[in-house]
């Protein structure tokens, strides 16, 4: 069995949680909290999840090789119109998410304050960022309703594949963002990929 290290609220993370459902693949989970430096470290030589440990208990890291490497029949291959959509709602999603993520049971008081130091330093404080937060909604609500053109009911297909896991996987944040609601198409859209998964965005964290 392999062993997936990683971050709940992780979207790259979320993306090797939603394949192993997919695949109906076992897995052992391991999260580490996310002051600790010294974990990853040991593992790879950095401080970066997710981590795969694979069964001859050699390390990967980068989420799409995982995924690769948890694919053996090569049925999961992303597209280029999904990397588009993602870099379009990154920077918003992120901003109107993080400040609410840190209130989840994955954090305690010092893994908290140490999540919010290392944002804060490249997006800003997270009150700002929650006083501002209708800048960043009208933008973010914009590209939805474009995703919502391109569900038939799933990104461009009429099947569920890796598209689906990678958007799925960023956009479960805002479920924490108080008062934001999706629309109805994508919140089913949602969950048709969690019902396909056997996915639970924060079950880990309660074990």
């Amino acid at each position: 069995m392999v062993t997936l290290y990683h971050y709940p609220h992780c979207p790259f993370c979320i993306r090797i949680r939603l394949v192993c459902g997919f695949l109906n693949l076992p897995y052992k989970s391991v999260i580490f909290d996310y002051d600790d430096e010294s974990g990853p470290v040991e593992l790879i030589g950095k401080k970066m999840l997710p981590i795969l440990k694979k069964e001859n208990g050699e390390y990967i890291n980068e989420s799409l090789d995982i995924i690769k490497y948890l694919d053996k029949d090569s049925k999961l291959n992303p597209s280029q119109d999904c990397f588009n959509f993602l870099n379009e709602i990154s920077s918003d999603l992120f901003k109107l998410s993080m400040p609410y993520m840190i209130y989840t049971p994955e954090f305690n008081e010092s893994s908290r304050n140490y999540f919010r130091s290392k944002k804060e330093s490249s997006r800003g404080s997270f009150k700002d960022l929650v006083e501002n937060s209708s800048l960043f909604l009208e933008n973010f609500n914009t590209n939805l309703k474009n995703l919502e053109l391109n569900l038939n009911p799933f990104f461009n297909s009429e099947n569920i594949g890796l598209d689906d896991f990678l958007i799925a996987s960023h956009l479960w944040g805002m479920y924490l963002v108080h008062e934001f609601q999706f629309s109805e198409k994508i919140h089913t859209y949602l969950q048709e990929i969690k019902k396909a998964t056997d996915f639970n965005y924060l079950g880990e964290c309660w074990k």
